[in-house]
């Protein structure tokens, strides 16, 4: 096959498995403190990556970075591993897997904002902005769902998961201008590892605190996911498939992330799918595809 044929399969395998850790996350991020559960999940990433980094040395020259590059590196180190992981745990500590992955539908509305306002490599037709105010009203829809309300739990999860999809629009749209000039294994390994050493700090003052007897089998399964699937696989398919795609071609798979999250939360835990999460859902998307058309 071509590489761009697996560009599509790398990220098909992404969307499978970012739309299976939402719920998987949430069984985690209730019982874990989300500083406590960061730590051990980019601590278990890095792990992970510093051992595959060493066998792919082994087959290829690493390529380091150099000046300004790590610059870039650690920033999009920091938006797409520290502060992105963070948020999207927090944010599903007090709202629904499918409320946070419908939530997520938005990034290729906003890396679009980025490149037009930003890059300055993409501009706005008139159906890409009947598209955003499409699936504008169906985030509304989704955020509303229990009342016009800023006090809910549900909406306070809802606004965190917000920071958290700007933040993965933000490693999405920058990331493709660093990215595509190293190989994915290596720029995969630095970015995971760099992350990890910047949170370390943190998550470190509070692990003394933590109740480590109060975590059920449920919450260390969803944190072993979330740690050696979500993270490590699916951040390195997310980089083979930058390679030949760009930012935008990426975010169309994240439509389907919805899809996998709301029925494995249904089938599998019972999740209630009310008619304003669907409805608002699919308004979300259709108005996504139709600024993707154009």
């Amino acid at each position: 096959m071509s590489k761009l044929q697996w560009s599509y399969i790398a990220m098909i395998g992404q969307t499978i498995l970012a739309g299976l850790s939402f719920s998987f996350a949430r069984n985690a991020s209730v019982e874990f403190d989300p500083y406590v559960l960061l730590l051990l999940r980019t601590s278990g990433a890095a792990s992970f990556f510093v051992i595959l980094l060493m066998v792919n040395r082994s087959k290829n020259a690493i390529v380091w970075p150099i000046g300004s590059e790590w610059l870039k590196l650690l920033a999009l180190a920091f938006v797409g591993v520290a502060f992105n992981q963070f948020m999207f745990l927090l944010g599903l500590k007090y709202t629904t897997p499918a409320n946070s992955a419908v939530l997520y539908t938005l990034t290729p509305l906003v890396v679009l904002l980025m490149s037009v306002f930003i890059l300055r490599d993409d501009n706005l037709s008139i159906q890409k902005v009947v598209g955003v105010m499409i699936a504008i009203v169906g985030v509304l829809i989704v955020l509303f769902a229990q009342g016009y309300t800023f006090d809910s739990t549900l909406m306070k999860g809802n606004i965190i998961t917000l920071w958290a999809v700007l933040s993965w629009s933000v490693y999405l749209a920058f990331g493709r201008l660093v990215l595509p000039k190293y190989d994915s294994v290596q720029i995969t390994s630095l970015i995971m590892i760099l992350g990890a050493l910047m949170y370390a700090p943190i998550g470190l003052w509070h692990l003394p605190d933590f109740n480590w007897q109060v975590i059920s089998m449920q919450a260390w399964i969803g944190f072993i996911y979330i740690t050696f699937f979500a993270s490590a696989l699916a951040y390195l398919l997310l980089t083979v498939a930058l390679k030949q795609l760009n930012s935008s071609q990426a975010s169309v798979f994240m439509n389907v992330q919805p899809i996998v999250a709301a029925l494995f939360s249904w089938l599998v835990y019972g999740e209630q799918l009310t008619l304003s999460l669907v409805l608002g859902g699919l308004i979300t998307i259709a108005g996504i595809l139709m600024l993707q058309r154009a």
